[in-house]
């Protein structure tokens, strides 16, 4: 049981310094085609028909990848490349689109808890700032409202859940989900 504890540790290390080698190679690729789109960006129009379709996000390719942003959790010294869609997969690439969008203020990130994410998520407090910088150069800020904890098949609770923006990540163990639910400023 020992070897194979200090096997599944050795795995996980590795496993993260993969993860944060490759964001440390892709994100300065991605922050630079934000910088250049921040020049000609411009604030989409209000919505005024409820029933009209938002806007969707801008997707851009970079690397072979499908990217929609960065976030950045300035309290926690956390920021991530985010991919546009999710799969297990790309989950070893940074942080994932689960659901929704900017536009229409459901935004839904998850990521793998490298790193101790978990740990340094739990030290946010509500009225912490959180930052989505989407492909266009736009930035969107959030503030930190509550802290959950949900189980896995709770997806209509993830999805669904009135809040403009949520960002999970497994607890240790992968047996729930750590939630951070967050309000637009």
């Amino acid at each position: 049981m020992i070897f194979g504890a200090a096997g599944l540790l050795l795995h996980n290390r590795q496993e993260s310094e993969q993860a944060a080698s490759i964001s440390a190679r892709i994100l300065p690729e991605i922050s630079a085609y934000v910088e250049a789109a921040r020049e000609t960006a411009t604030l989409p129009p209000l919505m005024t028909d409820p029933a009209a379709q938002p806007r969707q996000m801008t997707v851009a390719s970079i690397d072979g990848h499908d990217y929609i942003g960065v976030l950045s959790i300035p309290a926690i010294g956390y920021e991530s490349q985010v991919l546009a869609e999710w799969s297990y997969p790309l989950l070893e690439l940074g942080a994932c689109r689960f659901h929704g969008s900017v536009y229409s203020d459901d935004l839904v990130l998850c990521a793998h808890n490298y790193q101790q994410l978990f740990r340094r998520v739990t030290q946010l407090q509500p009225g912490d700032e959180v930052l989505f910088t989407d492909m266009d150069g736009l930035t969107w800020t959030y503030e930190v409202a509550d802290l959950e904890t949900l189980q896995p098949d709770m997806v209509e609770e993830m999805n669904d859940s009135g809040y403009d923006f949520t960002f999970f990540t497994c607890t240790y163990g992968g047996q729930s989900r750590l939630t951070l639910r967050c309000v637009r400023n």
